[in-house]
C-alpha cells in the first residue's frame, strides 16, 4: 500500500482522464519504467490535489517522498523541498540515508548521493518523488531533479513537479531547467485545465453540503473560470440556500488572486486598475489615449510588459492585454471609489465614442463598450441610446446573448425617459424575440406578460391569442404551471375572429395538447380541426404544434403507427420553423409513438433528437430537456454510465429551470440506488424548490422519485404518503406511475417489519395494505401504446406489487413470489428492480429452511452480479451480509465453469443444458450470453423455452428441478 500524501480535502472533484494519465504513468514507473511528470496550469486549479489523489489512490507498495518549494525572498535554502520530502524517509540497515545538512554547506556530491541511495530504495519497494511549486525552487533542487530524471531508466523511480504556469515567465530562472529536461526522454507533461460547469456544481456541492441554486453555479463558474481555489474561496460563509453572489469579492479572495500585481511598480498598478475598468482586452495605444497622465516615462507598453512577466496580464496574437484572470479586473474596479470609476468610465465612453465617430461600419464590439461605459459613467441618454444601438447590432452578427442584455437595460431605462420615441411595446417586443432566441425563458414570460398586460385586445385578438399560447408553454417551462386548459380555451376564443389563421390553428393545438392531460372528451376533435386549419394556412409552427397534438392523441388511444407519421412529420416542421419547443415536443412524442420510455430505443431517439437540436443551434435549455430525459431512460433500464453522460450534457450548461429539474430528479433516483442518500434527498430537495408545482406536472416523476428515495433512506412513512400522492392524483397518470403501487406496498411492508421488529401492534398498517390492493388490484399502467417491451415491464411490477403484499402478509409462499418478480424484472431490462428482487428472494427462501438454499445461492449470486454492475451499493452489501450469515459463497468467478444439473431433464437440447447450468449458477442474461457468446435476447428464448418444456414456473423453479436429488422426485 502506497504511504498517503496529506489527505486532500472534500471539494475535489472530476479529473478522470488527467487521474488515469497519472495513474498510467505510476503503474510503469512501479513495474521498472522510470519517469518523470511535470503537472503544470494556472494558481488554484488543483494541480497538488490531482497529485495527491493520484498518488494516493494507486495500486502500488510505492514509497512516496513529498516536498515543497516555498517563495523565500530573502533568502535562498539549498535542497529544500528535498529537506521536506526525505525528511521522513526510512532508515534501511546497510543503505546510507543522504545527509542535507542546514548549515556547514552540503557535500558537492549531493546529487550523487540521493541518486545513489534512491536506487537502493528501488530494489526494495517502487520510489514516488513529489515535488510541489517548482516555479520557486532553488538550483540545488533542481540540479538533484535533473541528475535524477537522467539517471537509469529501469528502475522504479518515478519524479513528479507541479509547476504553475502563470510565474514562469522570460527570464525566470527556471526557463532553461525546462528547456534542458524537455529534450531528455521518459518526460510527460500535463497541462490541468479548470473545471467545467458540472465539477464546478460538484465541487459547490461538497462545499455547502447540499446542490446549489442553478444561479449560484452560473455567477461562481462566470466569476472563476472553473478555478478550484478561488471557487472555495468564493463559496466561503455562504448559506448553502445562497442564490447570489455578494457584491464585494471576500477579502481572502481579493488577497489570492492580487498576490502577484502588488508586486507591481505603484505606476503600473494604477495603470492595471484604470485598464480594469475598460472591462475588455485593449490596445496599448488605447489606454494611453484615456490615461495620459498615468504614464511613466517609459510608456504605458513598458508597463503593461511588466504585468505580463508577473503573469497578472496577458496578451494575445492580436497585440491586446487582459488579465489572466477574469477576477483579477473585478477585485481592481472594486478597489476605485465610485467618483472613480464613473470618471474612468466616461472616459473610456468618450474614447470608444471618438474612434466610432469616422467609421462606415461601426464596430460590434465597441458599441456594446460605449453603451456600457455611458451606463456606468450614470449617463442615462447616451445609455440608453447606445444600448438600443447596439442591440440592433447585436442582432445583426448573431450576438443575441448580448442583444437580449442590452434591451433588458433599454427597458429599465426607458421608465426614466419619458420624452423617449421607442413604444414600451415595441421594445418589449423586441425584448422577447431576444429571449426566446437564446432560450431564457425567465425574460421571455416577464416580455410576454407585459405584452399581454399592454395589448389591445379588441384590436389585436390574434396577437393576443398567440401571447397566450406562448406564456402557457413559457409557465410550463419555468415550473409554475402544468398546461391550464383555461387560458387555451382564451386563446381559442380570441383567434377564432379569424378562423383560417394560423393563430387559431396554434390555439387549438395546445388546447387540445392541454385537453388531452386533462382527458377533455373533445380533445381529439381540437386536434384534428387544428391540423386542417394549420395545413390550409402554411405555416409550419401551427403544423408542428398540430401534428403533435394528433401524435399524442393517438398515442393515448393506441394507434401508434399512425401517431408516429404524425410525429415525424411534426420534427420536420418544428425544424422548418425554428421552433425549438415544438421540436422538443414532437421528439418526445415520436418516442411514445414506438416504445415504452423506459427501453433502449426511447433512450437512443432522444439521444438523435438531442445531437439535432445541438446541430441547428438550439439554445442550451432544449438540449438540456432531452438530455435530462434521455438520462432518465437510459438509468431505468440500469445504463447509468449512459446516464451520467447525458447528465453531464445537461449541465454542462446553464439548463433552465426544466432541464434542471429533470436532471436533477434523475440524479436523486440515481444517488438513491447506489447508496448516496443525503445527496439523493438534496438533488430532491432543489428539484421541488424550482417548480412551483409537483404532483401537478403529470409528465414528471415527483411522487415516484420521492417515494423511492426516501424508502431507500429508511422512511417508510413518507415515502408512502408520496406514493399514494401520485397513486390518487387526479387525470392522466404520472409518469413512473407504474412504480407508485409496488412503492407503496414495499413502504407498508417496511413498517409493518419495523413494528414486528419492536413488537408493536401491526393491525392498522395490515389494514392499510387490505385498502391498498381493493383500491389498486394491479399496478398503474401507463396511457401510452402497449409494445412488447412494456407488457414485460408492467409484468414485472405486478409481480413486484404481489410480492411486497406477500412480505407484509408473511405469505408461505413468498419466496416463490419475489423469485418471479426478480425473473420479470431481469426479462424487463429493470435492472435495479431486479437486484431488490433477488435480495428478497434469497432472503425469503432462507427463512424458509434448508431445503432452499440451492435456489437462494442462485439468487444471492444473480443479485450480486447485477448490483456489482450497478453499483447499487446498499442492495450488494445486504445480499452479501445475508450470503455470509447464511454461510454460502457468491464470489464465484463470472468467467468460471457454471454448476452442473444434478438431474438429468428429459427432452433439452444442447444448447439449453448448457444454458441451464449457468441458470442453476445464478447467472444473469449477459453473463451467459457473454459465455456462450449469443445474444441476450437469444438466452431470453432458450430460457422461455427450458421453462414451457419443463413445467417450471421461473427460474427459481428450473434451478430448483434441475438440482433435486433423485430421492426428492
Amino acid at each position: 500500500m502506497a504511504e498517503p500524501l496529506e489527505a486532500i480535502g472534500p471539494d475535489f472533484v472530476g479529473r478522470a482522464k488527467e487521474l488515469g494519465a497519472i495513474g498510467a504513468f505510476l503503474d510503469r514507473a512501479a513495474a521498472g519504467a522510470a519517469g518523470a511528470l511535470v503537472v503544470y496550469g494556472d494558481a488554484g486549479v488543483g494541480k497538488t490535489a490531482l497529485v495527491q489523489r493520484a498518488c494516493n489512490s494507486g495500486g502500488s507498495e510505492a514509497w512516496i517522498f513529498a516536498g515543497a518549494c516555498l517563495p523565500l525572498a530573502s533568502m535562498t535554502v539549498p535542497f529544500l523541498a528535498l529537506r521536506s520530502a526525505f525528511r521522513g524517509a526510512p532508515r534501511i540497515d546497510g543503505v546510507a540515508h543522504p545527509s542535507l545538512r542546514t548549515s556547514g554547506g552540503a557535500p558537492h556530491d549531493v546529487p550523487v548521493m540521493i541518486d545513489r541511495w534512491l536506487e537502493e530504495l528501488c530494489l526494495i519497494r517502487p520510489v514516488v518523488l513529489v515535488i510541489d511549486d517548482l516555479q520557486w525552487a532553488d538550483q540545488s533542487t533542481l540540479d538533484v531533479l535533473m541528475y535524477l530524471i537522467a539517471g537509469p531508466a529501469d528502475r522504479r523511480l518515478a519524479v513528479v513537479a507541479t509547476m504553475r504556469r502563470g510565474e514562469v515567465g522570460e527570464g525566470h530562472p527556471l526557463q532553461r531547467w525546462l528547456a534542458d529536461i524537455r529534450r531528455l526522454p521518459r518526460i510527460l507533461w500535463i497541462m490541468l485545465g479548470p473545471l467545467d460547469r458540472l465539477d464546478t456544481e460538484s465541487q459547490l456541492t461538497n462545499l455547502l453540503g447540499t446542490p446549489p441554486h442553478r444561479s449560484l453555479v452560473h455567477e461562481i463558474f462566470t466569476h472563476t473560470a472553473g478555478n478550484a481555489y478561488l471557487n472555495d474561496l468564493l463559496v466561503a460563509g455562504l448559506q448553502p440556500d445562497t442564490r447570489h453572489l455578494p457584491a464585494q469579492l471576500p477579502s481572502d479572495l481579493k488577497a489570492a488572486i492580487l498576490r502577484s500585481w502588488r508586486g507591481l511598480t505603484p505606476a503600473t498598478r494604477e495603470l492595471t486598475q484604470i485598464m480594469a475598468v475598460g472591462g475588455r482586452p485593449i490596445r496599448a495605444q488605447d489606454l494611453a489615449a484615456v490615461a495620459p497622465d498615468a504614464a511613466m516615462p517609459g510608456g504605458v507598453l513598458a508597463m503593461l510588459r511588466e504585468a505580463a512577466d508577473t503573469g497578472t496580464v496577458d496578451v494575445s496574437p492580436a497585440g491586446t492585454y487582459w488579465f489572466h484572470h477574469p477576477l483579477i479586473a473585478e477585485a481592481l474596479e472594486q478597489g476605485l471609489s465610485t467618483d472613480e470609476r464613473q470618471r474612468w468610465h466616461a472616459a473610456f465612453a468618450a474614447h470608444y465614442e471618438h474612434q466610432l465617430a469616422g467609421e462606415l461600419t461601426p464596430d460590434f464590439e465597441s458599441m456594446v463598450a460605449v453603451a456600457d461605459h455611458h451606463h456606468h459613467a450614470g449617463h442615462t441618454d447616451d445609455a440608453y441610446r447606445w444600448a438600443l444601438r447596439a442591440a440592433a447590432s447585436a442582432g445583426a452578427v448573431g450576438g443575441v446573448t448580448e442583444m437580449l442584455r442590452l434591451l433588458r437595460r433599454a427597458v429599465e431605462l426607458r421608465g426614466s425617459l419619458p420624452a423617449a420615441d421607442e413604444n414600451r411595446q415595441d421594445l418589449w417586443s423586441r425584448l422577447r424575440i431576444a429571449a426566446e432566441k437564446t432560450g431564457s425563458h425567465e425574460e421571455e414570460l416577464e416580455a410576454v406578460e407585459a405584452l399581454l398586460a399592454g395589448i389591445d385586445v379588441a384590436t389585436g385578438p390574434l396577437d393576443a391569442s398567440e401571447l397566450l399560447v406562448r406564456r402557457t408553454h413559457l409557465l410550463f417551462s419555468t415550473g409554475r404551471a402544468f398546461m391550464a386548459t383555461k387560458d387555451m380555451r382564451e386563446a381559442v376564443r380570441l383567434a377564432a375572429t379569424e378562423p383560417t389563421s394560423w393563430q387559431y390553428a396554434l390555439a387549438l393545438a395546445e388546447l387540445a395538447h392541454a385537453g388531452l392531460w386533462h382527458k377533455d372528451p373533445d380533445a381529439q376533435s381540437h386536434a384534428d380541426h387544428a391540423l386542417a386549419v394549420a395545413r390550409a394556412a402554411g405555416n409550419p409552427r401551427a403544423l408542428s404544434y398540430a401534428l403533435s397534438a394528433n401524435a399524442m392523441a393517438a398515442v393515448f388511444a393506441g394507434r401508434t403507427g399512425e401517431a408516429l407519421d404524425f410525429a415525424t412529420e411534426a420534427l420536420a416542421a418544428a425544424v422548418q420553423a425554428r421552433d425549438y419547443w415544438a421540436f422538443v415536443h414532437a421528439a418526445l412524442w415520436q418516442g411514445n409513438a414506438q416504445e415504452t420510455w423506459t427501453s433502449e430505443l426511447y433512450a437512443n431517439l432522444l439521444r438523435a433528437g438531442r445531437q439535432k437540436l445541438a446541430e441547428l443551434g438550439a439554445p442550451h435549455g432544449y438540449i438540456a430537456k432531452l438530455a435530462a430525459d434521455e438520462a432518465g431512460s437510459y438509468l431505468a433500464i440500469g445504463r447509468w454510465r449512459e446516464c451520467q453522460q447525458a447528465l453531464r450534457i445537461a449541465l454542462g450548461s446553464d439548463p433552465g429551470t426544466m432541464g434542471d429539474v429533470g436532471a436533477r430528479l434523475t440524479a436523486a433516483r440515481l444517488a438513491s440506488w447506489q447508496g448516496r442518500h443525503p445527496e439523493a434527498q438534496a438533488h430532491l430537495a432543489r428539484a421541488e424548490e424550482l417548480y412551483a408545482q409537483k404532483s401537478e406536472f403529470l409528465n414528471l416523476d415527483f411522487d415516484a422519485i420521492r417515494a423511492e428515495v426516501y424508502v431507500a433512506a429508511g422512511n417508510p412513512e413518507v415515502a408512502y404518503d408520496a406514493a399514494m400522492t401520485g397513486a390518487t392524483s387526479a387525470g392522466t397518470p404520472p409518469t413512473m406511475c407504474e412504480w407508485l403501487v409496488p412503492l407503496a406496498a414495499r413502504a407498508l411492508a417496511d413498517r409493518i417489519q419495523l413494528a414486528r421488529d419492536a413488537g408493536k401492534p401491526t393491525a392498522v398498517l395490515m389494514a392499510l395494505v387490505d385498502r391498498l390492493v381493493q383500491r389498486f388490484p394491479a399496478a398503474i399502467p401507463d396511457f401510452s401504446g402497449r409494445t412488447e417491451v412494456y407488457e414485460r415491464q408492467i409484468t414485472a411490477f405486478n409481480l413486484l406489487y404481489a410480492a411486497e403484499v406477500g412480505r407484509a402478509r408473511l405469505s408461505a409462499g413468498n419466496g416463490l413470489e419475489w423469485g418471479r418478480a426478480a425473473d420479470a424484472c431481469q426479462t424487463a431490462s429493470l435492472l435495479w428492480e431486479a437486484a431488490y428482487a433477488c435480495w428478497r428472494a434469497a432472503e425469503s427462501l432462507l427463512l424458509r429452511g434448508h431445503t432452499q438454499r440451492g435456489p437462494a445461492a442462485a439468487y444471492l449470486r444473480l443479485g450480486v452480479a447485477l448490483a456489482g454492475d450497478l453499483q447499487a451499493g446498499p442492495i450488494q452489501a445486504l445480499l452479501i451480509e445475508l450470503a455470509g450469515r447464511a454461510r454460502i459463497p457468491i464470489t464465484e468467478p463470472v468467467g468460471g465453469t457454471p454448476q452442473a444439473a444434478r438431474q438429468e431433464l428429459p427432452g433439452l437440447t444442447t444448447r439449453e443444458r448448457e444454458i441451464l447450468a449457468y441458470v442453476i449458477a445464478g447467472r444473469t442474461y449477459g453473463e451467459i450470453a457473454r459465455g456462450l457468446v449469443i445474444s441476450e435476447k437469444t438466452v431470453s428464448s432458450h430460457i422461455s423455452n427450458l421453462l414451457r418444456k419443463t413445467g417450471a414456473a421461473n427460474r427459481l423453479d428450473l434451478s430448483r428441478l434441475a438440482t433435486r436429488r433423485p430421492a426428492d422426485s
